[in-house]
């Protein structure tokens, strides 16, 4: 055989035997990232699949809708109060012992530190971020739905914050608690710390409106708005 030829030979081999290792590097590859696809979208599906805990709050979306009244400056706003999900059970034990150990600057401070829930619309022109959020079941059917936030209610609108007309505010928050109370069919009515104390209730283990009974309607005609369209549980 001639001595070119043979070396020719030797060469078409050793490209081949390197295209071949080429190759078997590169499915060994593929196929280890082929895995760990795999190896994710499984521990991910076995995630998100695991069901609820009993504790965690609901990501149903709400919205209750009414209109201020016995408000001066204040009255005749539609108010829409939006709730994304409700408080946990740490989240409102922090915002209540921080309640209990400073009053109300103990529950600005937590409220200002807690996470966004829902958010509050009037006619101004920004909304409210809502930072609590709970709900009561009442023995008639009904419910109370109670709500806070870090701002004063009317703070958006130059000075002209909300006020209780033809009383003295029963204290000077610089948030706002408001609570509904609806009956079965998701009526009703509402009330805020523009015109009553803030207190935290041990029965209901929530931050609440100091004798409820007494302070005067500042919302009315409270409804509850159908669920938002694909919001989940």
């Amino acid at each position: 055989m001639i001595p070119g030829m043979i070396l020719c030979i030797f060469g078409e081999e050793e490209r081949e035997e390197a295209y071949m290792s080429s190759e078997k590097r590169n499915r060994e590859a593929y196929a280890i990232a082929v895995l760990a696809v795999l190896v994710f979208v499984t521990a991910s599906e076995s995630l998100f699949a695991q069901p609820a805990s009993k504790t965690e709050p609901s990501k149903q979306a709400e919205t209750f809708t009414g209109t201020t009244v016995n408000l001066s400056p204040g009255a005749g706003e539609n108010i829409s109060i939006h709730i994304l999900r409700w408080s946990s059970d740490a989240d409102r034990d922090r915002l209540a012992a921080a309640f209990k150990e400073k009053g109300g600057a103990g529950l600005q401070s937590a409220l200002e530190a807690a996470p966004t829930v829902g958010i509050v619309w009037t006619g101004e022109s920004l909304g409210y971020s809502l930072r609590y959020t709970h709900r009561v079941a009442l023995p008639d059917g009904g419910e109370r739905i109670i709500v806070a936030t870090e701002r004063r209610l009317g703070a958006w609108s130059r000075g002209n914050q909300w006020k209780a007309a033809g009383q003295q505010a029963a204290a000077d928050y610089p948030f706002t608690v408001v609570e509904l109370r609806l009956n079965r069919r998701g009526q009703g009515e509402g009330k805020m710390s523009l015109a009553a104390k803030v207190t935290f209730e041990q029965d209901a283990k929530a931050i609440a409106l100091e004798d409820y009974g007494s302070a005067p309607i500042l919302i009315k005609d409270v409804k509850r708005s159908l669920p938002v369209s694909g919001a989940t549980n």
